[in-house]
C-alpha cells in the first residue's frame, strides 16, 4: 500500500480577518468580481503563510543568488498588473521541482528547479507565471472557495493504514499548493511570457521550460511529481505558450532580447543538489540528518521515504501494514518530553491509553500509546515515542491497525531505540551534494566530458538533457555546463 509524504509537525493559524463581501475589479481581466479580501488583508495573510514556508521549505542559504533571484523578480513585479504590491521573491532549500506563490506578493522557487533551468530568460519565464497568479489573484479566490466549501483541513489528521500522523499547514498554504484550474494556468502562462517580455527577455526562451519539463516527465516522472501536482501541463498548453511566444516576437523585433545562458549557469556553480541540509540522508536502512543532528534505523528490509518536511520520514514493513514515522518540531520553549506530548495531543485530539518512561540516546523520553480511529472508521494503534533536545521535539511513531498491535510492537520499539543524537562533528561529516560548472574546452564532446566528470562515456544524454541541448552543434568552447554530482544514496 501507497503512502504519501508527511508535512509539517507545527500548524500556524491565520488570525481571525475581517471579512467584507463585496465586488472588487480583477486588475487583469478589468471586470469586477466578488472579493471578500481587501489587498491589505491579501498582502496580511500572505505575509503569515510565509513564515510558515519559511519553516517547512526553509530558505537556501546562498544571500548572492536569492538577492540575484529577487532581483530579476522585482523586474518583472514593476511591469505587472499589480506593481503597487511589495513582491519578494525567494528560493526555498528543497530538492524536488516547483515554484508557487502566495497572495499579497510572496513567490518561491526551489533550488531543485534552478539546477533544471538553463538561461535567464526561463528563470523570468517561472519566475513571471507564478507572479501572473498574484496579479490575477487566483490564490485569494482559491482560498475563498475552499473556506466556503470547508475543504482545506488545519490541526492534525487521524494516522491512516497509508498517511501517517499528518498535520494541517495553514489554510493559505494548503490551498496555494493545491492545483490550479486550467483556465488559471493558461492566464498564468500569458501573464508570465507577457511580464518576461516586458522586462526584456526573449520570449521564445522564457517559456522554453515547459518542454524541458515535459520531456522529464516521460524520462523521470518522479524528477517532477512535485510541479506536475501542482501544476498540470498538457500538450495544447505548451502550444498555446509557443503561439504566444512567437507573437510576441515579432512585436519586439528589432529589440535587443536578452536571454543570459552563461550568465545564468555561472552562479549555479556549488548549488546544493538532491538532498539538503534539512532533508537527511538515506543510505541503505541508516537516515541521517545533518541539522537536526540525529540518525535513525528502519528494520532490515523496510522501505524508507523522506517526508517534505525537514527531519520527516516514513518507514514500511515489506509486507504488511506496518509504519514507522519520525516528526521534528522546532519548539518555542524547552520542554519535558511530558510537556511536548500533551501539546501534541491538544492539537491532534489523541487520547493517551498507556504510558511509560524510557531513556533514548541518552535522553528521558515518554513513551505513550493511543487506540485512534481512521477516517474511514478502521481502529488504529498508534504508539509514540516523544523526546526532547534544547528546543527540538523529536517524535517517532508507529502505526498499524489496531488488532496487530501486539505484532508490530517489537519493530516499533526497534526503530525507536534506534535514535541516536550525533554530535556536530558527526552531522557535518554527512555529505552535501553539490552542482558543477563546466567550460567547455575546444575538442570536447559530450562522450569526453562524461568521462572526465563520472568516469565513463554513459552519461553523454544525462549531461546534454540537463543542459537543455540537443545535439553536439551547440557545445562550442566557452559555454557553461552544469554537472550534476553523483548522489550515494540508496
Amino acid at each position: 500500500m501507497k503512502f504519501h509524504k508527511s508535512i509539517s509537525v507545527f500548524t500556524v493559524f491565520l488570525p481571525a480577518m475581517v471579512m467584507i463581501w463585496g465586488c472588487a475589479v480583477n486588475p487583469v481581466t478589468q471586470k469586477r468580481e466578488i472579493m471578500i479580501y481587501s489587498d491589505a488583508d491579501e498582502v496580511e495573510m500572505g505575509r503569515k503563510a510565509h513564515a510558515e514556508v519559511l519553516r517547512q521549505y526553509g530558505k537556501y542559504g546562498d544571500t548572492s543568488l536569492q538577492r540575484h533571484i529577487n532581483d530579476i523578480g522585482q523586474s518583472l513585479a514593476k511591469v505587472s498588473h499589480r506593481p503597487n504590491i511589495q513582491y519578494q521573491y525567494m528560493v526555498v532549500d528543497k530538492p524536488f521541482i516547483n515554484a508557487f506563490a502566495l497572495p499579497g506578493g510572496f513567490v518561491y522557487i526551489t533550488r531543485g528547479m534552478l539546477a533544471h533551468l538553463n538561461s535567464e530568460a526561463e528563470l523570468a519565464g517561472v519566475l513571471g507565471h507564478e507572479t501572473g497568479h498574484i496579479t490575477a489573484r487566483h490564490g485569494v479566490k482559491r482560498l475563498q472557495k475552499a473556506m466556503a466549501s470547508q475543504l482545506i483541513l488545519t490541526g492534525v489528521a487521524v494516522a491512516t493504514e497509508s498517511g501517517g500522523i499528518v498535520q494541517g499547514s495553514s489554510i493559505l498554504l494548503t490551498a496555494a499548493l493545491q492545483t490550479y484550474s486550467r483556465r488559471d494556468e493558461h492566464q498564468a502562462d500569458d501573464l508570465g511570457g507577457l511580464y518576461a517580455f516586458k522586462a526584456g527577455y526573449d520570449p521564445t526562451k522564457s517559456m522554453g521550460f515547459l518542454k524541458t519539463l515535459k520531456k522529464m516527465d516521460k524520462e523521470t516522472p518522479s524528477a517532477v511529481e512535485v510541479i506536475f501536482r501542482t501544476h498540470p501541463l498538457t500538450e495544447d498548453r505548451i502550444e498555446r505558450v509557443d503561439a504566444q511566444a512567437r507573437e510576441l516576437s515579432r512585436q519586439g523585433r528589432g529589440r535587443d532580447s536578452k536571454i543570459r545562458s552563461d550568465e545564468y549557469v555561472s552562479r549555479l556553480d556549488g548549488l546544493v543538489f538532491g538532498p539538503g541540509e534539512k532533508d537527511g540522508v538515506i543510505q541503505e536502512n541508516l537516515y541521517r540528518h545533518r541539522f537536526y543532528r540525529f540518525s535513525v534505523s528502519a528494520p532490515r528490509g523496510w522501505k524508507i521515504e523522506r517526508g517534505d518536511a525537514g527531519g520527516s520520514l516514513m518507514m514500511k514493513h515489506p509486507t504488511r501494514d506496518f509504519y514507522c514515522q519520525t516528526l521534528v518540531s522546532e519548539l518555542e520553549t524547552e520542554m519535558t518530553p511530558g510537556q511536548f506530548a500533551r501539546s501534541f495531543e491538544a492539537q491532534s485530539g489523541f487520547k493517551r491509553v498507556v504510558t511509560s518512561k524510557t531513556t533514548i540516546s541518552g535522553s528521558d523520553a515518554l513513551v505513550a500509546l493511543y487506540y485512534p480511529t481512521s477516517s474511514n472508521g478502521t481502529p488504529m494503534a498508534i504508539e509514540i515515542a516523544y523526546v526532547v533536545r534544547g528546543k527540538t521535539g523529536f517524535i517517532i511513531a508507529g502505526i498499524t491497525q489496531a488488532p496487530y498491535f501486539d505484532q508490530a510492537k517489537p519493530f516499533f520499539r526497534k526503530v525507536m531505540s534506534s535514535l541516536r543524537f550525533l554530535t556536530r562533528a558527526e552531522a557535518e561529516r554527512i555529505p552535501l551534494y553539490r552542482l558543477k560548472v563546466y567550460t567547455v574546452r575546444k575538442g570536447d564532446t559530450f562522450r569526453s566530458i562524461s568521462k572526465r566528470f563520472y568516469g565513463t562515456p554513459d552519461k553523454a544524454r544525462e549531461i546534454l538533457d540537463l543542459n537543455g541541448m540537443t545535439d553536439e552543434s551547440s557545445l562550442r568552447p566557452g559555454r557553461k555546463l552544469k554537472i550534476k554530482p553523483v548522489i550515494k544514496e540508496e
